[in-house]
């Protein structure tokens, strides 16, 4: 199961989801200003999505997780058996 989150770390949509999907050991893609809660996670079932990271001016070396482009991102959405999003 693959879940995508948007929301920014401190709003209630995004500690819902996360708690959610951590419950439920899957998958978690960062999208949006969820990808600063890459900064604060040493979760290795993180992903972060690059353009979104970057566009916020965060840093490969400031992330836990690992940084995916949307190719990457369409590849997992389609071998998922499961995507939720979250916003």
């Amino acid at each position: 199961m693959l879940f995508l989150i948007s929301s920014a770390p401190d709003a209630k949509e995004f500690q819902s989801a996360y708690k959610l999907a951590k419950d439920m050991d899957a998958d978690i893609c960062l999208l949006q200003n969820a990808v600063y809660a890459a900064r604060q996670t040493k979760d290795n079932n993180i992903y972060v999505l690059a353009d979104d990271m970057r566009l916020r001016g965060i840093a490969e070396t400031e992330i836990a997780g690992r940084v995916i482009d949307y190719s990457q991102l369409m590849d997992m959405m389609a071998e998922a058996d499961k995507v939720v999003g979250m916003f």
